[in-house]
């Protein structure tokens, strides 16, 4: 029986270079931001779910959901955050369930999900591994990487989980705040002892 590992961290803290690298030694990985983003696609029910509540404004000129647009509302509004989050979650579920169903061959596989507490997927999860960066290198790293002002950059920050907590309810801790080298190290002696548990 295959285990289900719970991949997440902050915005910005690294988690993408981590399931990235999962990836090059084999382990399936289920990223819930690529099925988030399937699940919004017009014609799919999220996208008609999501109309309903927000209204057409969201909308782009090719019909697709401006995700710019939608990122800005939401992440001005907390409540708006919740609603959409309430909104979109029963399909991304159904999804996450359909493709760990699929990879039952593998001992291993990861749940890449960036509010994986804030949404509640912890609870489904055999194991909980966070990455981790000082909060200051955060801050650059997500002012750079998405062309955020530093007040716009704290505002999405500020909407999930504080990091300290995300650590402090971790199984494992990949500390990535130096150099993706020392990172992958942490991976390898992970994985390490992950299959020594499963033979």
């Amino acid at each position: 029986m295959t285990r289900l590992i719970g991949l997440t961290g902050g915005i910005a803290t690294g988690k993408s270079a981590v399931s990235h690298y999962l990836k090059t030694k084999n382990i399936p990985v289920i990223d819930a931001d690529v099925i988030t983003h399937q699940v919004e696609e017009k014609g799919q029910a999220g996208y008609q779910a999501i109309l309903t509540v927000f209204g057409d404004s969201i909308v782009a000129k090719d019909g697709q959901i401006d995700r710019q647009r939608l990122g800005k509302l939401v992440f001005s509004n907390k409540g708006y955050l919740k609603q959409l989050v309430r909104t979109i979650d029963p399909f991304i579920r159904d999804e996450i369930l359909r493709q760990f169903i699929q990879n039952t061959q593998s001992p291993l596989t990861v749940l890449d999900a960036p509010t994986l507490f804030e949404n509640g997927y912890a609870h489904i999860v055999d194991e909980l591994v966070v990455v981790y960066c000082d909060p200051v290198t955060q801050l650059h790293r997500l002012m750079e990487r998405n062309q955020l002002s530093i007040s716009q950059a704290s505002d999405r920050i500020k909407n999930q989980w504080p990091l300290q907590t995300k650590r402090n309810l971790a199984d494992t801790i990949i500390y990535n705040s130096g150099t993706i080298d020392q990172t992958h190290a942490q991976v390898d002696d992970w994985l390490a002892t992950e299959t020594n548990q499963t033979r």
